[in-house]
């Protein structure tokens, strides 16, 4: 597990420290023995029939019109050439 934690911190450019490691090694085990608990759990039968969510059992689709792009660009305080400027964090 050590040595899988610590690739995956090269791959994202993250350096842990030991204690780094061993802490998130006891947080990976304790996510994969929820993810296995999962496999245990048996699905509900809705509506008594053998499928669980029948496509002809969920809502239709429905067509309805767009907002005006140029109306939600024009809301926007930050705006160039009809489009949002989305603000630079890092």
């Amino acid at each position: 597990m050590k040595a899988d934690i610590s690739r995956l911190g090269e791959l994202s450019k993250i350096k842990f420290d030991e204690a780094e490691l061993k802490k998130m090694g006891g947080d990976m085990e304790s996510i994969m023995a929820l993810m296995d608990s999962l496999l245990a759990v048996e699905p509900v039968d809705f509506e008594g029939g053998d499928e669980y969510a029948a496509l002809d059992s969920l809502r239709e689709d429905e067509v309805k019109e767009s907002f005006d792009p140029a109306l939600l660009v024009s809301q926007s305080k930050d705006a160039a050439d009809d489009c949002f400027v989305i603000p630079k964090v890092l």
